[in-house]
This record gives structure tokens, C-alpha cells and sequence, in this order.
């Protein structure tokens, strides 16, 4: 095959190689064409770190219930790791509970590990932690390893150490950054390769859920995008991306529509007791309301498994910025970790009810859970808004 370098120089002013082939070439797939790196020292530094660790036992952490995006970095860490003979595990706490990603976990047969309380995780010599704010694991360790990586694109809490910190809030999923990481090292995808087919479709997948499917997809999370689909299995993306709504799904979203309370352009519904495995209908529910006429921001809340209160908040608005919002109303807990958080356009909080919880009256218990959320809301609101409501004539 004929072929000759040129070099292009981009607005960055960096210089790419292209490609360029003779016309006998025609058949033969396209040399993959670099193009801008966001980070050249993070790309370094990742795998600077990972050779640091070649032939150790990594723990790859899932925090909160699985979704796309997390999944799809964890199995990125994971193929990262095992070429530097690093072997890894990789752990979540939180119920798989969407239909689609008990989908996507099931089609690309991810080898996610729930953890059970006979589990050391002591035993590992390093974690890793991808799609999360924080670095704190959901069950107490006495003395946990140290953190090898930590990759993310939410808001930066701090307060912790990594020997490879990648945390970028300019991006709309963190897929995005692995996706980076893939095409400009060495070890990039193969057409033809089964497994690297697989991990670009989980990628992309990951992208396009963390960024509604584009309308909110910052400039990497494109030029990932455009990376990966030479390599993306299209009917497997087509499965995972088409799961249809459970009749749970649906109640919930019904009981959000029957009990919803509007202030002005704040959609705000309780949708009371909640199975774990229906956790994301919640979810669901605020992705539907908030496109009921003259919303921009809807917040829909449960009790979930009848020990915590779940709210997911969806928001068009350009005042209201979800992690900082979630964070002020609804605080942290005594160790300093928030109960809520988010990014550019959704959040969620989780709160446990404690004592509470022991409650046999479901009724009462819905009363004061509801009442308490509420209260909080509604009050955050009233500040917010005071300025720009016009008072009620009599």
C-alpha cells in the first residue's frame, strides 16, 4: 500500500501526522487520524502510573448505581490495567436497577462484581475510582490501599489524594476522557478486535446517555464520539439503546404527574415508596416532567427500599447549577460527604433514613419524608425567586 506523511497543523498550533494513501489503497480501512489531545500530561501520567503498578491487584470502584457512563470507564480502567499486568476487579454497591443497563451489563458480559459483606476489600493493593466526586467507599475499611487512579468529569470535592488525578469539569462524560486515552497512546483500538468493538460501544454509549444524547456534549465529548465509531458494534448499541419502559416505570412517572407541585418554572413531585430494582424510574420521571410546559427545572423524590429518600433533579435553567444546588439544600453528613450532587444539567441525593426506617406506619413515615423534602425545596425556592415573583392580588 502507497503512502506518504504529510502534517497538518491544528488551531492549537499542534502538529498531527496524516495518512495520506495512493488510490490502489481504496479498499483498505483509513490510518485512524489523530487529532486534538485535551491533556497530552494527563495521557502521560495515566500511563506513567499504570506502569508504576504493572503486576499489582487493582479494585476498580463503581460508586451509586451503576449507568453508562461508569460502567463503560470501569471496563476501560479494567483493559487499561491488563496491559500492564495489572489484575482487577471490579466492584459496585448499588443495585443495577435501569432496564438498560442491566442490559448493557448482560450484552457485554462486563464481569461487574456487587459487593457482599464477605468481601476483602483489603486485600487489593490499589483502587480505582471512576465517574465520582469522591473517593469514600460505601462500607468501612480500616485501612484501604492507596488510590491509583481517579478519573472523572463532576465538580471537584478535593480533600483526598491520587497517584493519577484526571478530573475534568469541561466534559461531558468521563468515557469521553478514556476515549482520549485510547486514541492517543499506544494502545488504541483494533478494527476487527471483538473485545475492543465491545468497549468502544460501551463508550459511546456512555457519552451519549451522560450528554442527552449530544445536546449537551462539550468539544472532547465529540471528537470522542467521531474516535470511536469506526469501532462500535452498531447492533449491539441499537439493543442497549432501545429498552422499553417497565409498567413499574410508568406508575411512577404517573404518581409524579398526580402529585406534582409547581412554583413558577420549579416542578417539584413525591412519589412515594419505591422498590431498590425501580430506583430509576425516579430518574425517569424527572426526564419526563421536566418537559412539561413552562418547567425548567423538576425535582421528583421517593423512599426507596424504606430506608432512604432518592431525588433526581433535571433542570434547563441557566441560574441553577445542580451540584451546587443539591448541596446546599440538603447539606452532608457528619463525616462531611454531601447527600446530594451533580453536574451541568441533573443531580440527585440519596439520604438515609436512619431510625426512621424502623417505622411501621408507611404512611406516617411517607408524611414526614415528604414533609421534610418539601420544606427544604421549598424554601431554597423562595429565596431564589422572591426577587422575581410578582405578588398575588387580592
Amino acid at each position: 500500500m502507497a503512502s506518504v506523511s504529510k502534517k497538518k497543523t491544528t488551531s492549537s498550533g499542534e502538529h498531527v501526522a496524516l495518512a495520506v494513501h495512493s488510490s490502489e489503497a481504496k479498499s483498505d480501512p483509513p490510518a485512524p487520524y489523530r487529532g486534538i489531545c485535551d491533556s497530552p500530561k494527563k495521557l502521560a501520567g495515566f500511563i506513567e502510573t499504570l506502569e508504576s503498578a504493572r503486576g499489582s491487584n487493582l479494585l476498580i470502584v463503581i460508586k451509586g448505581h451503576p449507568d453508562p457512563d461508569s460502567i463503560a470507564s470501569a471496563i476501560a480502567q479494567r483493559q487499561f490495567a491488563a496491559l500492564f499486568e495489572i489484575d482487577s476487579t471490579i466492584v459496585f454497591f448499588d443495585q443495577v436497577s435501569h432496564p438498560e443497563n442491566r442490559a448493557l451489563v448482560k450484552s457485554l458480559d462486563a464481569d461487574l462484581r456487587q459487593y457482599r459483606e464477605d468481601m476483602d476489600l483489603s486485600g487489593f493493593d490499589y483502587l480505582a475510582f471512576v465517574d465520582t466526586q469522591s473517593p469514600h467507599l460505601p462500607v468501612p475499611l480500616e485501612s484501604p490501599p492507596p488510590i491509583l487512579t481517579f478519573v472523572d468529569h463532576h465538580k471537584t470535592l478535593g480533600g483526598f489524594e491520587a497517584m493519577h488525578l484526571d478530573i475534568r469539569e469541561d466534559v461531558g462524560a468521563t468515557s469521553s476522557i478514556y476515549a482520549e486515552y485510547l486514541e492517543h497512546s499506544d494502545y488504541g483500538l483494533e478494527i476487527g478486535n471483538f473485545e475492543h468493538a465491545r468497549l468502544a460501544t460501551a463508550l459511546m454509549h456512555g457519552i451519549r446517555t451522560d450528554t442527552d444524547n449530544f445536546l449537551i456534549g462539550r468539544p472532547l465529548d465529540f471528537r470522542a464520539a467521531a474516535y470511536l465509531r469506526p469501532f462500535v458494534d452498531n447492533d449491539l448499541l441499537r439493543l442497549i439503546s432501545k429498552q422499553s419502559v417497565t409498567a413499574r416505570t410508568m406508575e411512577i412517572i404517573q404518581r409524579g404527574l398526580n402529585n406534582k407541585e409547581i412554583r413558577g418554572t420549579f416542578l417539584l413531585a413525591g412519589v412515594g415508596f419505591v422498590r431498590e430494582e425501580d430506583r430509576d424510574g425516579i430518574a425517569q420521571a424527572s426526564d419526563f416532567l421536566l418537559r412539561h410546559e413552562g418547567i425548567e427545572t423538576a425535582l421528583v423524590f421517593g423512599i426507596v427500599n424504606g430506608d432512604v429518600v432518592d431525588g433526581s433533579l433535571r433542570t434547563n435553567s441557566a441560574t441553577i447549577d445542580p451540584d451546587e444546588w443539591l448541596k446546599s439544600v440538603f447539606g452532608a453528613d457528619s463525616a462531611g460527604r454531601h447527600y446530594g450532587g451533580g453536574r451541568r444539567n441533573k443531580g440527585g441525593f440519596r439520604i438515609p433514613l436512619g431510625l426512621f426506617a424502623r417505622c411501621n406506619d408507611r404512611d406516617a413515615l411517607w408524611v414526614i419524608g415528604k414533609k421534610t423534602i418539601e420544606d427544604l425545596v421549598l424554601e431554597k425556592i423562595g429565596i431564589e425567586t422572591a426577587s422575581t415573583d410578582t405578588p398575588k392580588q387580592n
